[in-house]
């Protein structure tokens, strides 16, 4: 009887330890300052994997593997893609836009 009595009380001390974070005060605050950080983290990453689509597509070209059709219409869409995301980055550094 004893022994249930202890694991019981182990288990509720481990219960509360793993939820105690969730009933701080400023936890809904960390929770959106992680989230905010977390979506400034993707929008750098989509850049970044848009400028280097555009070295691989400059690549290409200068290889042959394009034509001048296809490169053109693919680095439009690729920069298009990098200024909006390059927009966005500013937008979020300034408070603007909401993530």
């Amino acid at each position: 009887m004893i022994a249930y009595l202890l694991i019981a009380a182990a288990a509720l001390g481990a219960a509360g330890f793993v939820l105690a974070p969730l009933f701080r005060s400023d936890a809904a605050e960390a929770e959106r300052v992680a989230k905010r950080l977390s979506a400034e983290d993707d929008l750098h990453a989509h850049q970044a994997m848009a400028v280097a689509a555009l070295r691989d597509l400059e690549d290409d070209r200068a290889t042959g593997k394009l034509d001048d059709l296809d490169y053109a219409t693919m680095k439009g869409s690729l920069e298009a893609k990098a200024i909006d995301l390059m927009k966005r980055i500013d937008a979020a550094a300034a408070g603007k836009e909401p993530l």
